[in-house]
């Protein structure tokens, strides 16, 4: 009897242990499996470093037409698929750049939404990008003379004078041209954007500079904008840009095509619009001039 109990305890126990090997088998392959995927998730230890790549992507939105600055765009580990291959990787070659599109928080900069100013300013390709919200350009042709002996440079003010021709109807209902009879400002305060194919190198407008850009910030808010660099003066040029409103575009097309125009350079800094009178040419003859002599 009791050779009976012994042989049926022991059947009893190797089946229990059979069972926990099983078990174990089974816990040891979901282990596996489990640390499989986590290992396939995250990039597999030391060969996940092939799986991320350096990318610059902004920091925040950034406007159309907007210089770019250190705190504005930072590098971000982003996985390789999703990398585009027109990202820059490097924070140096974004800063100074303008963008041509809107870039949002978190997109990558890409070679083709921003623009290098400065060189493009070189091949007069650039002049979009660097025209005032707001405002159109428009060239008018000009001389030496009428460019204020060829000194007229990017980035200055001017006011647009014209001279016109007037017809008048005399006591006997004819016509009569009197040239060149009067004179006056078309425009004020008007920005130099490119002479001949120089264009302007402006800093960023007022609201997009950073600390590091206040000084043209707060120049800005005079009404006009500071220039980064000067260009030397080009007597030769046969077109001036001007930065003006479609309102000014049309009164400056017309008065060209029916007057003669001269710029007034303004002295830097002067951004003052006066209501100036127009003068005629009989203002031009002193009050008490003598009649000729009669011989």
């Amino acid at each position: 009897m009791a050779k009976s109990i012994t042989a049926a305890g022991g059947t009893t126990s190797r089946r229990l242990l059979l069972l926990a090997l099983v078990a174990g088998i089974v816990a040891a392959i979901l282990v596996y499996v489990a640390l499989t995927r986590e290992s396939e998730s995250t990039g597999g230890g030391a060969g996940g470093a092939a799986s991320t790549v350096p990318a610059v992507v902004a920091k925040q939105d950034i406007p159309a037409r907007t210089k770019i600055t250190t705190a504005m765009v930072e590098v971000r580990e982003v996985p390789l698929d999703n990398r585009s291959e027109l990202a820059y990787t490097d924070v140096s070659e974004v800063v100074g750049r303008v963008t041509r599109y809107p870039i949002a928080t978190s997109e990558q900069v890409l070679t083709t939404k921003v623009v290098a100013l400065e060189s493009a300013a070189n091949t007069g390709e650039s002049l979009s990008y660097i025209i005032p919200e707001g405002r159109r350009a428009i060239s008018i042709q000009v001389s030496e003379v009428v460019s204020s002996g060829g000194l007229v440079l990017p980035g200055d003010y001017v006011d647009v004078i014209g001279v016109f021709d007037v017809e008048f109807s005399n006591a006997a209902g004819q016509k009569e041209q009197q040239d060149k009879y009067f004179s006056r400002v078309i425009l004020q305060n008007i920005e130099v954007l490119a002479v001949a194919q120089t264009v302007v190198d402006a800093p960023p407008e007022a609201g997009t500079a950073t600390e590091a850009d206040g000084a043209a910030a707060a120049e800005s808010t005079s009404g006009q904008r500071a220039r980064n660099t000067e260009a030397a003066p080009e007597p030769k040029a046969s077109t001036v840009t001007l930065s003006v409103t479609s309102q000014e575009a049309q009164l400056l097309f017309l008065a060209e095509e029916n007057g003669t125009l001269r710029l007034a350079v303004r002295p830097y800094g002067d951004a003052a619009v006066q209501d100036i009178p127009f003068v005629v040419e009989t203002e031009l003859i002193p009050p008490n001039l003598p009649a000729p002599a009669v011989r």
